[in-house]
């Protein structure tokens, strides 16, 4: 129900790490490859999470195209860690030309929830741009709340989830991974329980929600403990830094965005 217990020590981002210039990628996990590859399976049907741990994934192999758009998408189902991650990436320019007023709004997205770190991170950037960067971020900004705030990104996830369980089954009679049937019928007008049939699986089915059945699967009991448990470990995972001005050069992209 909850993110893998592994990633809640390694989940150290440092915004303005020492040492983390323009042109090197501030670590965002201390987990490793196979650590993150492990912890896949028991992600299905939670896609941000899912889509967070590729996302580290491609980021630990160099391959910054495909871990920022697997945090885009994490993002887009209300993932305030892929959208901190984002903030990282375009501070430094890691994969991608620095621009600080993205590097803002992802930020401002992280810490729509109001997590005091993700308050501090947000205000330290946002004291590090220049006049005219603040005031694009307005107007770039919104089109990012359209689609990654949680108004609209929540319940986007919160289907997704919903529609996986409903393909799941969390019986108590040991039948797992099966397609949940809601026709499934009685067996001479009654369902036989202590048979172990199939017919017994569905009347156990039948008897709790979507929720409930997916949670014995890696799923959620609660929709909304499961958002309070993620902000929770939020709050433990994220430092910040010494403040350290973005360099310019590092991946041939200059420091002010408007010189792109």
């Amino acid at each position: 129900m909850s993110t893998p217990r592994i990633l809640v020590p390694a989940l150290i981002a440092l915004l303005f790490a020492a040492g983390a210039h323009a042109d090197e990628a501030p670590p965002l996990t201390g987990a490793s490859f196979m650590e993150l590859d492990a912890m896949l399976p028991s992600l299905r049907g939670r896609p941000n999470e899912e889509f967070r741990v590729q996302g580290l994934k491609a980021y630990q192999q160099r391959h910054y195209d495909d871990a920022i758009r697997r945090f885009e998408m994490a993002s887009g189902y209300a993932d305030k860690y892929s959208q901190h991650y984002l903030s990282l990436i375009h501070w430094h320019g890691v994969g991608t030309p620095v621009d600080r007023v993205q590097a803002y709004i992802w930020s401002d997205l992280a810490a729509e929830r109001g997590n005091p770190r993700l308050l501090a991170i947000r205000e330290k950037m946002w004291a590090q741009l220049s006049a005219q960067e603040q005031a694009r971020v307005p107007g770039e900004g919104e089109s990012y709340y359209a689609r990654y705030g949680d108004e609209v990104a929540k319940p986007r996830a919160e289907a997704e989830i919903r529609r996986f369980a409903r393909n799941m089954t969390g019986s108590r009679v040991g039948y797992r991974n099966q397609q949940l049937d809601t026709g499934g019928g009685p067996v001479n007008g009654v369902f036989a329980t202590e048979v172990g049939s199939n017919a017994a699986a569905y009347a156990v089915s039948l008897s709790g929600s979507e929720d409930e059945l997916y949670g014995k699967e890696g799923g959620l009991q609660r929709l909304d403990g499961y958002w309070q448990e993620q902000d929770r470990l939020l709050e433990g995972t994220v430092e910040i830094g010494e403040l350290e001005t973005v360099r310019r050069g590092g991946r041939g992209a200059p420091q002010d965005p408007r010189e792109h």
